[in-house]
């Protein structure tokens, strides 16, 4: 997974056990009517986590919700929940059936579904981890709930599943999230709206914070949607990044984001932080407003993404790379970010058992490299004190991505990797219940 960034992708013939959404053309309640819901139930304490957790029973919804349109052009509506805690978590996770002590997991596919109908993407930062979370409804139709790891949503909208109005990706950031609205499809090119706002409950959720029309903006294809410094930030494919300035009402665009292949980018703060693809790629970093410059100096042979957690960055850095992308040797690294952004007291972490780049996912000190082959599964580094573990699947499954890491569990969705195989699951472990990581 390049970066927390999820994409509308659902089979329609999927049926859902949900309530039927709401009709934009009922008139809805004014919020302000509505009691405020109860309090959810609290929690039991999570067992330290050498012990197996419990599963965690589903909370049930504290009151009904009424919902509220937004009108993104004439034809294209939304309903926004005005209690999205209402509808209580977005996934109830039970005991692994086969997995290490204290695992926890959520199914994908529903029980009433014909096809898999659920899929999260997860932002671990600071320890603190936002689950984005889809949901494929009848109708047809979808549903956004975003919310804490373990808390009720703060945000929920539904859109219908339609070539000129639909919800599209999801991007997640420290800053805040962007949810896409794709709409006026016209030759395969579609013009989009955002929904933009921070991570919790606020008014910014309840209005369009930007549009980018497709006469305007021609050829234009969306690789990711992301939040830096309160503003809207896409990202095309190949480049280049956009903001959208709201003092201004016009996109910018991110100079220095033309000078080659433009990919992977992430926000920071008031900074977005992206990848020129080349021989060698070239890490590069920019306050918005600011020509983008390089991150990482010097000349080397290749490397990934640079993946940042507040004041600390890591990344996999390959020397002796061949024409056919094969490396000698690639190994982890890490320093510090100071103000720029900027790098600082790079070093070398640990050589790594790999000959082709990775892409690492990054939380709370802790690092997930995924294996070139599919029975090595992910090495799990925590950089201190330094250990390294092991993620590995049942025999016959896959890690098929990384959904979130911190300094005490990951998260990944485990499937059988092909298309049309067997519903993946939704799978949280405790780093302590992994084993120590040894080469097959």
């Amino acid at each position: 997974m390049r970066r927390s960034t999820l994409t509308l992708v659902m089979t329609t013939l999927a049926c859902s056990p949900h309530a039927p959404p709401p009709s934009p053309k009922v008139a809805v309640a004014d919020p302000a009517a509505e009691g405020p819901p109860e309090p959810a139930a609290p929690r039991e304490p999570l067992p330290p986590k050498q012990e197996p957790r419990e599963p965690l029973p589903p909370k049930s919804p504290p009151a009904s919700t009424t919902w509220t349109t937004l009108t993104v052009t004439p034809g294209c509506e939304l309903q926004i929940a005005d209690t999205p805690a209402a509808l209580g978590p977005p996934l109830v996770w039970t005991q692994c059936k086969d997995g290490p002590e204290g695992c926890l997991e959520a199914p994908t596919q529903t029980a009433e579904a014909l096809a898999p109908d659920v899929d999260v993407v997860g932002s671990s930062r600071g320890g603190q981890v936002t689950l984005a979370t889809l949901r494929s409804l009848s109708g047809p139709r979808s549903r956004y709930l975003l919310a804490p790891r373990d808390g009720l949503p703060f945000f929920a909208v539904e859109g219908p599943r339609d070539v000129q109005c639909s919800l599209g990706q999801v991007g997640l950031s420290d800053d805040g999230a962007v949810i896409e609205v794709v709409f006026d499809n016209a030759g395969g090119y579609a013009s989009r709206a955002y929904l933009r706002g921070p991570l919790g409950e606020d008014a910014a959720w309840r209005e369009v914070a930007a549009v980018l029309p497709r006469k305007q903006f021609r050829d234009f294809i969306g690789e990711s949607v992301l939040s830096v410094g309160g503003h809207v930030v896409v990202e095309q494919n190949g480049g280049p990044l956009r903001w959208y300035d709201a003092e201004a009402r016009r996109w910018q665009e991110v100079p220095g984001s033309r000078g080659g292949w433009e990919c992977c980018a992430s926000g920071h703060g008031d900074a977005v932080v992206f990848s020129l693809e080349g021989i060698p790629e070239r890490p590069m970093a920019a306050r918005l407003g600011e020509r983008a410059h390089s991150l990482r100096s010097g000349q080397v042979a290749g490397t990934s993404p640079v993946m940042i957690d507040g004041a600390r960055a890591v990344w996999l850095e390959g020397r002796g790379r061949d024409n056919n992308n094969f490396y000698k040797a690639i190994a982890l690294w890490t320093a510090d970010v100071v103000d720029g952004p900027a790098l600082a007291n790079a070093r070398q972490v640990l050589p790594l058992p790999l000959k082709t780049m990775r892409e690492p996912e990054f939380g709370d000190g802790v690092v997930a490299i995924p294996m070139r082959e599919r029975a090595d599964g992910v090495m799990i580094v925590r950089l201190e004190p330094e250990e390294q573990r092991a993620l590995r699947a049942p025999v016959g499954r896959m890690v098929e991505r990384v959904l979130w890491i911190t300094s005490d569990e990951v998260a990944v969705r485990i499937g059988s990797g092909e298309m049309g195989g067997e519903p993946g699951v939704l799978r949280r472990i405790p780093l302590a219940a992994l084993p120590p990581w040894t080469a097959k």
